[in-house]
């Protein structure tokens, strides 16, 4: 039970750690390009990210209900200590605009868009973490070129991922406030798209691989 809080609360911090790079990038291209190293840390060390534990609980149920609230906890931990560490550094002033940007429509956005902008990122992580997994063993490189591809272009797009956004939620809230229901509405419709977008992928491989095994019998 430790080793799943450890690896889900470094996810969160690997995530974080993507996210403040993005931040601190002005051109949305370069910035979306960079934001995929806290992933590829987190596939690389098989951390507990809450979005690529979605779609592997579908695929193989290799986790359990349990493993995903850990995940989802112990990611919110990992970002949200993250965000502490600094509010007392002089790095935090110079992401502050780039986090009203991000996070005000956000706040403002309705419980539909939140959740399908949430299941389109999750299907982008879900296929980088199967088509990443297929790729490597053609080398390291044809992997993190597959897992880069389909994480930049979800960052790119503007999709929603539950862990960044808490990221960028816990900045904001310490920098400039704002209301409790505005913070637990995109919490909960982010992680209502994120999850029904990973199980849908999860199942989809499953079914692929499956008739493709029966098909070769």
């Amino acid at each position: 039970m430790k080793e799943k809080w450890i690896s889900s609360i470094m996810a969160g911090i690997y995530i974080a750690m993507g996210a403040m790079v993005y931040l601190s990038i002005s051109d949305k291209l370069a910035a979306s390009l960079f934001f995929a190293t806290g992933i590829l840390l987190v596939l690389n060390l098989h951390n507990r990210l809450f979005t690529r534990v979605c779609p592997l609980f579908a695929y193989n149920g290799s986790y359990r209900p349990g493993d995903l609230f850990i995940a989802w906890i112990g990611n919110g931990i990992g970002t949200a200590l993250v965000a502490i560490l600094i509010h007392f550094t002089r790095f935090e002033a110079g992401i502050l605009g780039r986090i009203e940007e991000i996070v005000i429509p956000k706040l403002a956005d309705s419980p539909v868009s939140l959740t399908i902008l949430g299941l389109f990122c999750a299907l982008f992580v879900a296929f980088a973490v199967f088509v990443g997994g297929i790729r490597q063993k053609q080398g390291t490189f044809a992997q993190i070129f597959y897992v880069w591809l389909f994480i930049t272009a979800f960052v790119f797009c503007g999709f929603e991922h539950i862990i960044a956004d808490m990221y960028y939620l816990s900045v904001y809230v310490l920098n400039f406030g704002t209301s409790i229901g505005d913070v637990l509405k995109v919490l909960l419709f982010v992680t209502l798209g994120n999850v029904i977008g990973g199980i849908a992928a999860g199942y989809f491989v499953q079914n692929l691989e499956r008739e493709s095994h029966e098909n070769r019998k």
